[in-house]
């Protein structure tokens, strides 16, 4: 079956890792960062207090104040399992520094990072901070201009991922950190070996919208734009209550379905995920909203269907250099003809090959937010212009 119109089998391969592999369960964040890794002398943080950048909707990581620095603590998912900790200090504090030998120090603000995460990078660029960045895993997913002239006058590296790093290329470029979203069946135990600091960036096990955007915090501090980063989630959040309140007092809730099949499969989010809560806010229900799973869920069609048949409307995200069309659904699989959603029309999608989505959409959930309202009640945003998603036609 066709899947979805791809240029060639690189492109249809990144999307399946991105779309489908990246299944946020923290037990295998635990399991992987156990297997790659020593735990840091214990800090002494008996007298720190929580910094102003600490998180209020992020579970994932904790910022403290010690004496003289920063202390980092990075949780489970659930915000219920420390799994590591850093001491974040000034690097033009020597005598600091010298007196924290044995422990894992970040020595900020960071000069030069490599980023393994298309939305790191986007974290990086909306700081403006895009210029310290000298490696990325690939440079496919373009987040910017300005990132795109910097890959093409060779300052940031392509450097890979996985089983597939340039070891040697990556020590010459001799990081002050690289950052890494911990992924099932990854590891960076060389790269731990070569004597690089490594630090695991969670955004994407959040299960609260905001809590992925909160993360933009702990890149403020490591690169020293603080205020910037917290004036900056400030508008995040304001912008996303204006608009869930605005979505609360609707008097009908259209029901929705999302994902769709691939190898045999229907991949989907589980009913406590961040898309489940973010639909909510937008004023429609989920329709496996009463499921307990946070991560994805990767059901056969019959199950899928039985439950979503008779959603209002279908949520999916492709990746084509064409136009997409009903009729590529139905190439894809003819059962598709029998949804509801799919009768009446009321299929929208986002085109990751056209939208940034899995690069900047963590950071911009008020807009994700504002286009899942323009399309469940339109009267409530009669003169918005969609972001990330359009209908299908």
């Amino acid at each position: 079956m066709l899947f979805m119109k791809m240029h060639n089998q690189r492109e249809a391969y990144l999307f399946f890792k991105r779309e489908i592999l990246k299944i946020p369960i923290y037990f295998f964040f635990l399991i992987i960062f156990a297997s790659c890794h020593s735990p840091s002398a214990p800090i002494d943080n008996e007298e720190a207090t929580p910094d102003e950048l600490n998180p209020t909707f992020a579970k994932g990581f904790q910022i403290l104040q010690g004496k003289g620095f920063k202390i980092l603590n990075l949780y489970s998912s659930d915000g219920t399992t420390l799994i590591d900790h850093f001491i974040l200090a000034d690097r033009f504090d020597s005598q600091l520094v010298k007196g924290l030998v044995g422990k894992k120090i970040i020595q900020t603000p960071v000069e030069s990072v490599v980023c393994l995460s298309a939305t790191h990078i986007a974290f990086a660029d909306a700081l403006g901070v895009i210029d310290r960045v000298t490696g990325v895993a690939s440079a496919d997913y373009v987040v910017s201009d300005r990132f795109a002239e910097l890959v093409n006058d060779g300052k940031i590296k392509e450097i890979g991922i996985g089983d597939h790093f340039k070891l040697e290329e990556l020590i010459s470029l001799n990081p002050n950190l690289i950052l890494i979203s911990m992924q099932y069946g990854q590891n960076f135990e060389t790269l731990r070996n070569a004597g690089l600091m490594i630090l695991p960036i969670a955004e994407h096990l959040e299960n609260d919208p905001l809590g992925r955007s909160e993360w933009i915090k702990l890149f403020g501090v490591l690169t020293g734009k603080s205020k910037m980063a917290m004036d900056m989630f400030d508008s995040i959040v304001n912008q996303y209550n204006e608009l869930k309140e605005l979505a609360s007092d609707v008097n009908f809730r259209p029901t929705v379905l999302s994902g769709k099949q691939y190898g045999g499969f229907w991949n989907l989010p589980g009913g406590k995920s961040y898309l489940s809560q973010m639909i909510s806010d937008a004023g429609a229900t989920y329709m496996f909203y009463d499921n307990d799973e946070s991560g994805s869920l990767v059901l056969d069609f019959e199950t899928v269907y039985h439950i979503g048949v008779n959603a209002d409307y279908w949520r999916i995200l492709i990746f084509a250099r064409d136009t997409y069309t009903f009729q590529d659904l139905l190439d894809e699989d003819m059962r598709y003809a029998g949804l509801a959603a799919f009768k009446n029309k009321k299929i929208f999608y986002c085109n990751t090959f056209l939208k940034p989505y899995f690069q900047k959409s963590p950071l911009e959930p008020h807009l994700l937010l504002a286009d899942y309202i323009s399309i469940f009640h339109p009267e409530l945003l009669p003169d918005y212009t969609r972001s990330y998603y359009s209908i299908l036609k």
